[in-house]
């Protein structure tokens, strides 16, 4: 370990980080060194020719492996380039590794213009709505923290990006001796909340009392280590099935050949429910009801209908987008993992 920016490659290596995603920018020159002559190839380097699609294949990656990659961004005009997918990563609830850099937040230490036109105070205020952490570590020794913060949150339910920024002189500063690599199986995301087993067992009976019982699910195709389970419960229940990901453009929770499978009849099967239990479910307007395209005006499929609804929404709200959809009525509303539950 010679500069801060083998560090960082250290730190992607301990946590796990398999492939880089790049597009080659002046302010991470040094990570970029590092990753050819510190990494050799650990982690692959992985290049783009746009931040926004460095940005966009580790949004797909992590949809397809169930875990984060890396993806570097340049500094402010990079990270602007990169803003769209990041907001696609937080809409999609993607954990993606956003690596970017500054110019030498020490002014004494930047070449004429053109580290000036590329450092911001600060940068993260760009993506800061629509990541889950933003951090600007002041010190090579911060790194570790910084990186690792960022890492757990990322993976840390519900789901998203973060972005870390890396100063480019703390990047080709020259260590005096190696900082040490912490213990990285001592910074894992906290198991995810489970419900409150008072009101699972509410749940639960309602369910089993109801006349025509429903189960609707939208996001839950995140864990697909889920659908054996869901499968089980409808057919206990002898509950129809709709799954929205085909209206959402989201991860199917169905089988399509599952005999309960019901989306094709969503409107119909809405409007026979007494009990309607919504997993992962954000769109509630969509779920239960439809749009007149020309009059804008929401009818709903059934107004008497009682709502159970599980999902770990209200933990992912951002003022700045209101990708939280219409406030909706809910019988039974419980904070937690919906695969669990």
């Amino acid at each position: 370990m010679t500069y801060g920016s083998d560090l960082v490659v250290d730190l992607l290596r301990a946590v796990g980080v398999e492939h880089v995603a790049i597009n080659p920018g002046a302010t991470f020159r040094g990570l970029h060194d590092s990753l050819v002559n510190h990494g050799k190839g650990d982690p692959e380097m992985i290049l783009t020719l746009h931040e926004e699609i460095a940005v966009a294949l580790a949004h797909g990656y992590a949809k397809a492996k169930g875990a984060p990659m890396a993806a570097v961004v340049h500094d402010i005009v990079g990270l602007q380039h990169a803003s769209m997918a990041i907001f696609n990563a937080f809409c999609d609830r993607a954990p993606i590794l956003v690596l970017g850099a500054t110019g030498p937040m020490d002014a004494t230490r930047r070449r004429p213009w053109i580290d000036w036109i590329h450092t911001a105070l600060v940068q993260g205020t760009q993506v800061r709505d629509y990541v889950k952490l933003d951090d600007q570590p002041a010190s090579v020794a911060a790194i570790p923290e910084a990186l690792l913060r960022a890492w757990r949150l990322a993976r840390t339910e519900p789901q998203g990006p973060v972005y870390l920024c890396l100063d480019a002189g703390l990047q080709e500063e020259t260590l005096d001796r190696p900082v040490a690599v912490p213990d990285v199986t001592r910074f894992q995301p906290a198991t995810p909340p489970h419900a409150d087993p008072r009101a699972i067992d509410e749940a639960a009976r309602r369910l089993v009392e109801a006349r025509f019982p429903l189960i609707i699910v939208e996001s839950l195709g995140r864990r697909p280590e889920a659908t054996g389970a869901l499968g089980r419960l409808a057919e206990r229940l002898a509950a129809p099935l709709v799954d929205l990901a085909g209206e959402s453009e989201g991860r199917p929770s169905v089988p399509s050949r599952h005999p309960l499978d019901m989306s094709g009849a969503h409107a119909e099967v809405v409007a026979d429910a007494d009990v309607v239990l919504a997993l992962d479910v954000t769109n509630f307007l969509g779920a239960l009801g439809q749009t007149d395209r020309a009059t804008r005006a929401v009818r709903l499929h059934n107004e008497t209908a009682r709502v159970i609804a599980i999902s770990l929404d209200d933990y992912a709200i951002r003022s700045w987008a209101h990708t939280f959809q219409s406030l909706v009525p809910v019988d039974l509303p419980i904070a937690a993992d919906a695969a669990l539950a």
